[in-house]
Parts: structure tokens; C-alpha cells; sequence
């Protein structure tokens, strides 16, 4: 079987090399390629154009494409997926990806074009579906799998269970990537290259903005062969430097250390960054794993306040926050991180200046390794399958006949805190604090923790309304 794998456009569909390497398919390229299927990959990211990517993918002559998309970048995506059913009109084209993992009916139903969704972890769902075909009237036996039959029908078939351990899935084909274009911010200043690992899979929290609720179990690498695959990449691909993806690194105290000890062990000089929940953290395991090479950490904090991190469902307390970062503090780690989010459940203006006051108390514990020069967070987004969904439908947030596969244009994009980038994505908001009163009010109090940008921002709203409302931005 022939099976191309090709990775979606950024939301404006302009080439950039600004990313990291598409690490969910590089396992189903390894899975399927083990399996004895031939495997190529497009990379997308980098054509920009969804017709230069169809016309790249049909000169692979593909029996199958598969491909994913972010929310954020889910209108390209779709026009690439388009394109590529036009330029190949025989292949079969499955999706896969957290976006379409939450919206696998819905996109069925809005893009004609797609022939399944894969629905959660993909590796052994992709590998039985390109087992069973071209016999489509098998795919009903696939867990995991949605698809529509013979009669035009969506149909759903059962859950596939989560994979019990991972240490025996087959390092990422990252050979079939061109790794070294990837220009992902660098973490040491010697580096050439960044890459991301993955050293566990699935986060048991329940924070009602994430989309990870489908990888609720937690599963770990052996730390031999995590580290076994790190030096592969330096050895075959000149990485140095590793973002590790894990949801949480420290989730687990013995996997954390057993990895650290095995770096170590090995010698290894690695430069590398993780996340971390800010609670309950070990001062001696965050000094062996700033021993092993880790020079960033970073934190979801999101909010100040007790009142928004328990609306939000965040499983912390601003106590237990800042006894993490004093924590923190005393590892001298290069850089510190903290995620922020402005507006989320149960926000208020009081609530705002209470998160304000809190993060500068924060912040002037890490004085030059504190990484977010400015305290202001990014408005929050809606993502589907998340809590926040279905409270944003609620509060009206999402008009009535919305579809996350067909387009969208958040009406409120000329604010100043709406990043570009996401001017597709609805933006959160309850009936009581709107976003135009979340922006008034950092404006009148707190415009010295706005970014440059933030500011610049603020300056161009008139601009931005005008082009809005001409329906040129």
C-alpha cells in the first residue's frame, strides 16, 4: 500500500519553518512502514499553498493519505485536504489529530472529500485500517474508527482502548522529515537544531480548556529506551537540544528520576526543556533534573486566584502555586515559564487584579530567568471536545448553527488581545465580563504589564475595527 502522510498548512497558508517536526506522524509512518507499506511524507508546513501540496502528494501516486490539523489551523487544513481529494480522487483520505478526534462526525458530514476519522491514539487503528483495505466493508471493524458506509452513513464504531504500555512502538520515521528545517526556538546558544520527545503519554487532569481529554491514562517509556532514542536523534540527526512534550514531566517521581539518572549515567549533553504542574514539587528531583540538562521549565498557572483556578478545574491552589515557584527559584533553572490565560471561568475584574498582583509577587523570585517579560495572558479560546465548549455555548459564545469544519471568523477579532493567529477560534467570554471589558480594564490599570505588542495593539484598534468592518481583517 502506498501511503502518504502530509502535514497541514499554518492557519494563513504561508510557508514557515517556524514549528516543530510532526511527531504524530512520524509514528504512523513507522508503524505502517514496519508493517511493509510504503510511506512518504509531505510536509505541508513548509508548501504553504494547499495546491502546491496536492500537486506534491499526487506525485507519490498515494493508495492512502493521511494528514491532521490544530484547530487554529483547521480552515488550511481543510482546504489542503480539499485540494489533495481533486489532484487524487482515487485515494482514500483519513484524518486524524485532536482537532478531528472531537469533530469526527461533524467533519464527515461538512467535508465530503475525507473517507474516515481516527478517532484518539491512531498508530494501531491507522495500521488496521490500511490492513483492511481496499475492502471498505471491513472498516465497521475497526475500533477507533469513523467513517461513512455504502449508503452515505456515518457510522462510529467503538472506542479503541488506550495502548496499555508504549515501549513498543517503533522510534518516530524522522527520516522521512527533513528534521534540520524545523526552526523551533533554540534552547542553548551552541544549538543547532531543536526536536521534540515524547517520554509519556496522557495527562490525568481535567482542566475544563484543554482538549487532552481523550489521553486520560497515564503510560511511561522505559527510561533506557527513551534515552536510547535521544542519542539516535543527536548520533543520526545532530539534535542537541529536546523539547520534551509530556503533558507533565513530573507527573511521576520515579519516571522523572529514572530518566534524569539514566542521562547522566550515559554522560549525555543534552539541553532541554519541559512543563510541569506548580504543585506539590520536589526540590531535590528539580535539581537532578536541572543536573541532566534541563535549562527551561515551564508551569500552567493560568490565574491568580482560587476563585478561577477551581472554576477552571484546575486541581491547584494559589498556596500550593507559590510554594512551587519558591521551590523553583532555588534550582537557577536558565529559564522559567509560565502559561497565563485572562477571561476564563468565573473572571472578574477584581479577579484580574488579584492575578496581576500575585505574578508580580512570582516573578520577582526568578529576576533574569523569569521568561514572560509581561504579566498579561492570552484571552482564552474554545476548543472542541473541552468543558469550556460546552460553557461557551451556554454563555453564547458560539453561534447557533456553528460547525468547527466550516468557516469561521471570531466577529470580535479587532480587539487588541486577539492574536491573528487565532481569529478562527471562538474566543471565551461569560455574559457578565466581556472581552471588551477584560481589554478596557487592563488598558485603564494595568498598562505597564502589557507586552510591546499587547500595546501596539491597543494603539491600532481603530485600524483594526475600520479593516473589520470592510472585511479586509
Amino acid at each position: 500500500m502506498n501511503v502518504c502522510l502530509v502535514t497541514s498548512p499554518r492557519y494563513n497558508s504561508k510557508p514557515t519553518y517556524k514549528a516543530l517536526a510532526p511527531m504524530g506522524l512520524a509514528y504512523l509512518a513507522a508503524v505502517a512502514r514496519d508493517a511493509g507499506h510504503n510511506v512518504t511524507a509531505i510536509e505541508g508546513v513548509f508548501l504553504g499553498n494547499p495546491t502546491d501540496i496536492a500537486r506534491k502528494v499526487a506525485t507519490e501516486n498515494p493508495d492512502v493519505v493521511g494528514t491532521s490539523t490544530s484547530s487554529s489551523n483547521r480552515l488550511a487544513g481543510i482546504a489542503s485536504i480539499r485540494a489533495i481529494r481533486q489532484a487524487t480522487p482515487n485515494a482514500f483520505i483519513v484524518v486524524g489529530g485532536s482537532h478531528f478526534s472531537h469533530t469526527a462526525e461533524d467533519a464527515l458530514r461538512c467535508l465530503p472529500e475525507i473517507d474516515a476519522v481516527v478517532v484518539g491514539e491512531g498508530e494501531q487503528t491507522f495500521l488496521e485500517l490500511l490492513e483492511h483495505l481496499p475492502d471498505r466493508d471491513a472498516l465497521g471493524e475497526i475500533p477507533g474508527l469513523v467513517f461513512r458506509d455504502d449508503e452515505n452513513q456515518i457510522v462510529r464504531n467503538e472506542p479503541r482502548q488506550l495502548m496499555s504500555e508504549i515501549n513498543s512502538l517503533p522510534r518516530p520515521a524522522w527520516d522521512l522529515f527533513s528534521l534540520r528545517q524545523y526552526s523551533f526556538p533554540k534552547i542553548s546558544d551552541d544549538s543547532e537544531q531543536t526536536a521534540g520527545v515524547l517520554t509519556t503519554r496522557g495527562c490525568p487532569q481535567q482542566c475544563v480548556f484543554c482538549a487532552n481529554s481523550l489521553n486520560k491514562k497515564m503510560r511511561f517509556l522505559d527510561p533506557a529506551l527513551a534515552v536510547d532514542q535521544l542519542e539516535w536523534l543527536h548520533s543520526s540527526f545532530g539534535i542537541n537540544d529536546l523539547y520534551i512534550y509530556d503533558d507533565d514531566f513530573l507527573t511521576s517521581k520515579k519516571h522523572a528520576v529514572g530518566l534524569c539518572e539514566e542521562l547522566l549515567k550515559r554522560n549525555t549533553k543534552f539541553s532541554w526543556l519541559c512543563t510541569a504542574r506548580a504543585k506539590q514539587l520536589d526540590f531535590e528531583v528539580l535539581k537532578l533534573i536541572r543536573k541532566a540538562g534541563c535549562k527551561c521549565i515551564s508551569f500552567g498557572v493560568e490565574t491568580g486566584t482560587n476563585k478561577v483556578l477551581k472554576a477552571s478545574k484546575k486541581n491547584l491552589t494559589v498556596e500550593q502555586i507559590a510554594e512551587a515557584m519558591e521551590i523553583v527559584s532555588k534550582v537557577h533553572f536558565e529559564k522559567v515559564g509560565i502559561f497565563l490565560i485572562i477571561g476564563l471561568p468565573g473572571e472578574t475584574t477584581e479577579t484580574i487584579d488579584q492575578t496581576v498582583d500575585f505574578l508580580k509577587t512570582i516573578r520577582a523570585l526568578f529576576g533574569k530567568s523569569w521568561q514572560v517579560k509581561k504579566i498579561i495572558g492570552q484571552l482564552p479560546l474554545i476548543y472542541p471536545g473541552t468543558e469550556l465548549e460546552e460553557i461557551g455555548r451556554k454563555e453564547g459564545c458560539l453561534p447557533e448553527n456553528f460547525s468547527w469544519n466550516q468557516p469561521y471568523i471570531q466577529p470580535k477579532r479587532y480587539l487588541p488581545l486577539i492574536n491573528k493567529r487565532y481569529h478562527t477560534v471562538p474566543h471565551f467570554e461569560t455574559r457578565s465580563l466581556s472581552l471588551e471589558e477584560i481589554c478596557a480594564h487592563l488598558k485603564r490599570w494595568h498598562w505597564d504589564e502589557l507586552s510591546k505588542g499587547q500595546k501596539r495593539n491597543f494603539r491600532h484598534v481603530p485600524l483594526r475595527r475600520l479593516k473589520v468592518a470592510l472585511g479586509i481583517g
